[in-house]
């Protein structure tokens, strides 16, 4: 097997997924850090000008996943360069051009959502944005309180018809997603037997099936 033909099986088996919204502060980082360490042989290209993924990556001690810093307009060429299995690009919270390449030169799109009206109301151009891409793409609920019936919330955006699928978890706010930051962490490398945890995992398997279903 030439070289040339091993780098073009890992440029076809390699699965991009870019974590957007179009407000900040809903969570994006700890989704995109915590199924990165979940995917494990991964590479995570931060394009938030605040860095905080390439903080956490300095913080971390082990060598994968690998977090890249790197502005959203490059981060499509800088794809072509990686050897993981997976990508993970951390975009940052708007809707400008760099975001748009991202969300094309990704095989998913992962919209973050803190449930509210000012989300909602925020939410219908980025999936806009994602319609025009032409990319598969899905809702994830995050930030959700813990005594907050999380299928109400779910069932309410099914019925809402944004146009895209909702995930069937939702991440709910838990100190152990700070507390694995703080130490350079995923919560599943903290404890696997968390709350934390097992939601993160089961969102990690439902879009490894979405994505290859």
């Amino acid at each position: 097997m030439t070289i040339a033909f091993q780098d073009y099986l890992r440029k076809i088996m390699t699965k991009t997924i870019a974590i957007v919204s179009r407000k900040g502060g809903v969570g994006k980082s700890t989704i995109c850090s915590n199924l990165a360490v979940l995917a494990v042989n991964a590479t995570v290209l931060d394009c938030d000008d605040q860095a905080t993924l390439a903080d956490w990556g300095d913080r971390r001690s082990q060598l994968y996943p690998q977090v890249i810093s790197i502005a959203a307009k490059r981060a499509a060429s800088y794809l072509q360069t990686t050897k993981t299995e997976w990508n993970f690009i951390d975009t940052p919270g708007t809707l400008d051009g760099g975001v748009i390449e991202v969300m094309k030169a990704s095989d998913f799109v992962l919209v973050v959502l803190r449930y509210g009206q000012f989300e909602l109301d925020s939410v219908s151009t980025t999936l806009s944005a994602i319609q025009v891409t032409g990319k598969p793409a899905a809702i994830v609920l995050n930030h959700i309180h813990p005594n907050t019936k999380a299928s109400e919330l779910i069932h309410d955006l099914e019925a809402a018809e944004l146009g895209i699928p909702i995930a069937p978890i939702a991440i709910r706010l838990r100190t152990d997603f700070q507390n694995a930051a703080v130490q350079g962490m995923g919560v599943a490398e903290l404890s696997k037997s968390s709350k934390a945890s097992q939601e993160i995992m089961q969102l990690w398997q439902w879009l490894q099936q979405a994505i290859n279903p």
